[in-house]
């Protein structure tokens, strides 16, 4: 498989300011060494280094975790295997560079702390809304990990780990994302404490604990929205969906069950593209109709981790787990409401609800980089719980053949 890759190092500036949804100036202030890292004025620009790599592993990945998982189908010239027919497992080498780019986002953020500690004293540490960013971001990198991943490695005091399950990361989320509510609440940056509860949500659902998740979906108010910043400013990671929906024709909405929604659903906008004698335009590959996404229009456009319907859709599912079918569908209103979308039934029953929140979610955090993991775990659970989509599927992806060739405690 072949894909665009762009390499660039650079650090985006630390928050200028706070809003219920994050915006970032950016610059490229080029390579700084290493030992120059090591004093209290670089926490700021080692955590927005962090910020970056976060940014570049969902940008970097985005694509192929859309086709893999139905959001989008593939309509170009570009090569992704199998990816698109859900067929992830074949080839671990197609997916060496993903898997560092994760692995890297993760490490850097853990690493990153560790340097801290050593530089801040400890009563600023534990007040500092950077280091309170730091636990958030490698929070979102570790739960990134943890839905993208059949399987991981990670390291342990330098050391390479052998194969873990993906619920390494989502463990260790937790704790991150509690540490920046912690450090959050004592900094007073209200905004990483609140978004730190919609990601500690989220990896507390994976893990099974519901009711703790529901209670922290209930801290994120409804309009809040906390992003992965992308930018075309020089140094900065651009959203490369818009590119290849906009310059080129690579993905389509054509061929997957988002055809089928009305387009002028919000959360899932797109349009059939045209060409002057009134015929659907085709995708770089010269054959496939071309549907046009409208979710992200510029390559500024930002990047959900955490946002409050995705929260209210979360209570829904733990509503629905419980047999709440009315609380499940209040909860699924007061998500749509945010949208401006007429309120929907109380299902008649749990078999008839699934699909109902299944949909919900899905439309919810379309092309985020969020439903192969959906299909993972309710495929797992099976009956009515599972999306037929994932029937026959792959729903995660396999350690890298690079890793499995590097690292001497991962076997085959």
């Amino acid at each position: 498989m072949t894909k665009k890759m762009m390499t660039v190092v650079a650090l985006l500036l630390p928050l200028a300011g706070c809003s219920e949804v994050l915006s970032l100036d950016v610059e490229s202030p080029g390579r700084i060494a290493d030992d120059d890292l090591n004093n209290a004025d670089a926490v700021p620009g080692l955590v927005a280094g962090m910020s970056y790599d976060l940014t570049q592993a969902y940008g970097g990945v985005l694509q192929e975790i859309s086709l893999a998982s139905g959001d989008l189908w593939h309509g170009g010239s570009y090569d992704f295997g199998t990816y698109p027919r859900g067929i992830l497992l074949q080839e671990p080498a197609d997916w060496d560079g993903s898997y560092g780019t994760l692995q890297q986002a993760r490490y850097v953020a853990e690493a990153g702390l560790k340097r801290i500690a050593k530089v801040l004293e400890p009563d600023l540490y534990e007040r500092s809304p950077d280091v309170a960013r730091a636990y958030l971001l490698a929070g979102f990198a570790n739960r990134l990990l943890g839905e993208v991943q059949c399987e991981t490695t990670v390291d342990f005091d330098g050391e390479p780990s052998g194969v873990l399950p993906r619920t390494e990361h989502f463990s260790r989320a937790d704790s991150l994302f509690s540490r920046a509510i912690a450090v959050g609440g004592a900094a007073g940056a209200s905004t990483i404490a609140t978004a730190a509860y919609g990601g500690r949500a989220s990896v507390r659902a994976w893990l099974g604990n519901w009711t703790q998740a529901a209670s922290d979906a209930s801290q994120v108010p409804a309009a809040f929205q906390y992003d992965a910043i992308f930018s075309t400013a020089v140094g900065a990671v651009s959203n490369d969906l818009v590119f290849e929906t906009n310059s080129r024709k690579e993905f389509t909405v054509f061929n997957t069950m988002w055809e089928d929604n009305d387009p002028a659903d919000p959360r899932v906008p797109w349009r059939i593209v045209l060409d002057n004698a009134g015929q659907v335009e085709k995708g770089q590959d010269g054959e496939t109709d071309f549907y046009q996404q409208l979710k992200y229009l510029t390559e500024d456009d930002d990047q959900a981790l955490t946002k409050g319907t995705e929260m209210l859709v979360l209570r829904a599912e733990a509503a629905l787990r419980d047999g709440n079918l009315q609380g499940m569908t209040d909860r699924l209103n007061e998500a749509r409401a945010v949208y401006g979308l007429d309120p929907i039934d109380v299902p008649g029953s749990v078999a008839e609800a699934w699909p109902v929140l299944r949909m919900e979610r899905g439309a919810t955090v379309w092309l985020e980089g969020r439903r192969l993991w959906d299909l993972h775990r309710w495929k797992a659970e099976g009956g009515v719980v599972a999306d037929p989509f994932a029937e026959g599927r792959d729903t995660c992806f396999p350690i890298s053949d690079e890793e499995m060739r590097v690292n001497p405690n991962v076997g085959g």
